[in-house]
């Protein structure tokens, strides 16, 4: 069967390539296996548009390289964008109808990866780049090329920096979106959760006069690297 990825999608992987570098790639998926073929038009899986064209794209959740699905979910929906027919993340899913998350029900809960459908027409093959917060350019580190020991580079939106390593501590900062900050000490608080993965790790910030939790820092390690204890 001939087939090929609707464009608007391929575009968006695109993206999240270039903005996780090394993510987990376990759980992405494209055309249907056999139970989705079995579905017919009930499954964007299948090439059921147009000239062999799927509509439909899985992305896996792997927080431990900075994506996060729900993350990649909400801002999808936020963003409005004209060529979603729906998409569905952790046991919810949300069309283009209302923009609202409603529970889904199906076999798959979608809890490892992210489904992103788009409409079967022209637009589904627009080029153009998703416009989502997590896509913003990387901030200026200020200072060149060079890292300087304990600098790391955020992930996320809204972030809140409390005064403690707590989740009832209060907040002192919110980062709007990707930033690189110097971290002086870490140190053992509130575990704080992103779908499956826990870190009970925070990070101080002098610059921003409190903690931020380290699953918040785009870095693989849930215990920051060469960054001594508070």
């Amino acid at each position: 069967m001939s087939w090929r990825m609707a464009n608007s999608l391929e575009t968006l992987r695109h993206q999240l390539d270039g903005r996780f570098p090394g993510r987990s790639l376990t759980a992405d998926g494209g055309i249907g296996d056999a139970a989705h073929q079995a579905r017919g038009t009930d499954s964007d899986h299948n090439p059921w548009y147009g000239p062999g064209i799927v509509t439909a794209r899985d992305f896996t959740h792997d927080p431990a390289h900075g994506l996060d699905i729900q993350q990649v979910a909400d801002q999808l929906l936020d963003s409005r964008d004209a060529r979603i027919k729906y998409v569905i993340a952790n046991r919810r899913i949300a069309a283009n109808r209302t923009w609202q998350w409603e529970p889904y029900t199906g076999a798959n809960p979608h809890e490892a990866h992210v489904h992103v459908s788009v409409v079967a027409d022209p637009l589904c093959d627009d080029t153009q780049d998703w416009s989502l917060p997590l896509f913003g350019e990387v901030p200026d580190r200020g200072g060149g090329d060079t890292v300087a020991p304990g600098t790391f580079l955020t992930w996320g939106t809204d972030v809140n920096v409390r005064a403690e390593p707590s989740l009832d501590a209060a907040v002192v900062a919110v980062l709007p979106g990707p930033t690189w900050v110097t971290v002086s000490c870490q140190t053992r608080g509130d575990a704080v959760s992103t779908a499956d993965h826990v870190n009970d790790a925070w990070a101080y910030v002098p610059a921003l006069g409190g903690y931020l939790s380290n699953i918040f820092i785009d870095d693989p390690a849930a215990w920051l690297p060469g960054v001594d204890e508070c």
